[in-house]
């Protein structure tokens, strides 16, 4: 029923949406010689939803994106993003929503558009006021830029910490009907669900109504950028905008929308969950990519916490980094999480290699075979609880002295 066609893994600027164009330029108020700031315009008709961090401290893009998409936006109307890369708009007390207002006037002047039409993102240091009059000066020329094949340069644009940007293309089928998907992500540091310092933005031309997309948006951030980690902390600034220009219809039977719709939210959850593997895979000063998965648990909660446990310490991180299979630290994050088990049932794997089961660790493992294994990429982590038949995945990075390096002097 839903037949692939193609799928990019890495940018490509030849797949584009009807309806959706960027801009890209150098705003001057955070990089030099470097696009910093980018302008994304959506044709009449479209829907735009967003999930937002669950800081208590959000940034002033935050709470003015998240009013706002929580109404229905003008489809007679354009619809809006603008993104800017170096100074997050975060904890600068009425500044900073004074330079969303300036920023959505000056933006619904120039696209004739009324302000619920209109969405920010910031991402970089916080704390600094933005200079916003500096931002609306280059308008005019985004406007004159605009164009729907920049999604390299848009992808850029947003950038921070990250060493690359991360993009996400797809071409699909659904009853014989062609549909696309693109998107781009943000994000290096400051990363742990919900969410994490990241931004996405995705954009489809599957015609769907705004509740229904918004409901597959959430759904699909549980399952992929609320499993990432990289150091544990949460920003003030995670967005994730879905948008959908709804140039594109299926003619079908009422009786198969359901299993249309199901086939959709399956593109919109790869497409997210190969953004959120991207941000890990790019994680500050990240050499390894580690996934974590504890099965047979009694039930999510249980496996999540256990899994994030994981995930999030040091001391495991570090060990992967130097490619050490140090399994104490594994028991450790297990036992930290105060969860009442079984030990005796608990079994842990790394690298496909059986380390413990009934209490205590394999005595027979083949040290010289697990550690060429653990010299690899990718790190692979199994908990088996055997309480049960749910299971969770979680994704997160090694941790090296390169971390250090790049956050000890962050605002300079």
């Amino acid at each position: 029923m839903t037949e692939l066609i193609s799928r990019s893994r890495t940018s490509n600027n030849s797949v584009f949406i009807n309806g959706v164009s960027y801009a890209t330029c150098c705003s001057g108020t955070k990089y030099k010689n470097r696009d910093d700031l980018l302008l994304v315009v959506l044709d009449p008709g479209s829907y735009v939803c967003g999930c937002f961090t669950t800081s208590t401290i959000p940034s002033a893009p935050v709470v003015w994106s998240k009013k706002y998409t929580k109404k229905a936006n003008n489809l007679k109307q354009k619809s809006v993003l603008l993104i800017n890369a170096g100074n997050a708009n975060a904890f600068t007390g009425e500044a900073g929503l004074i330079a969303c207002e300036k920023k959505a006037l000056a933006l619904a002047n120039a696209f004739k558009c009324d302000e619920k039409n209109i969405f920010f993102a910031s991402t970089g240091v916080i704390g600094e006021k933005l200079p916003y009059e500096r931002i609306i000066e280059h308008f005019d020329f985004l406007k004159k830029n605009l164009s729907s094949s920049n999604l390299k340069d848009a992808s850029n644009a947003i950038l921070t910490t990250d060493s690359k940007p991360k993009t996400y293309t797809s071409k699909f089928k659904i009853y014989n009907e062609l549909f696309t998907i693109t998107g781009f992500a943000k994000g290096s540091g400051m990363i742990y669900p919900n969410m994490a310092t990241m931004l996405a933005f995705i954009f489809t031309d599957f015609a769907i109504d705004s509740k229904t997309l918004l409901s597959f948006t959430k759904k699909a951030v549980d399952e992929s950028f609320n499993r990432i980690t990289v150091d544990g902390d949460t920003s003030t600034s995670d967005s994730v905008f879905v948008s959908t220009t709804n140039k594109k219809s299926l003619n079908i039977t009422e009786d198969k929308i359901p299993e249309a719709l199901n086939a959709f939210y399956n593109e919109i959850k790869k497409a997210m969950v190969d953004l959120a593997k991207k941000i890990v895979m790019d994680g500050e000063g990240a050499r390894k990519f580690i996934e974590i998965t504890v099965s047979n648990a009694r039930s999510i909660n249980r496996a999540k916490k256990i899994c994030f446990s994981i995930a999030n310490s040091l001391l495991v991180k570090t060990a992967i980094a130097g490619e050490d299979a140090n399994w104490g630290r594994l028991v450790m994050a297990i036992g930290k999480t105060q969860i009442n088990l079984k030990v005796e049932k608990i079994k842990i794997y790394m690298q496909d290699f059986l380390l413990c089961q009934n209490g205590q660790g394999i005595e027979t493992v083949d040290e010289a075979s697990l550690s060429r294994a653990l010299k690899k990429k990718k790190v692979n982590i199994v908990v088996d609880l055997s309480e049960g038949n749910k299971v969770f995945t979680a994704w997160t990075s090694d941790l090296t002295e390169d971390y250090i390096r790049i956050n000890a002097d962050y605002r300079s």
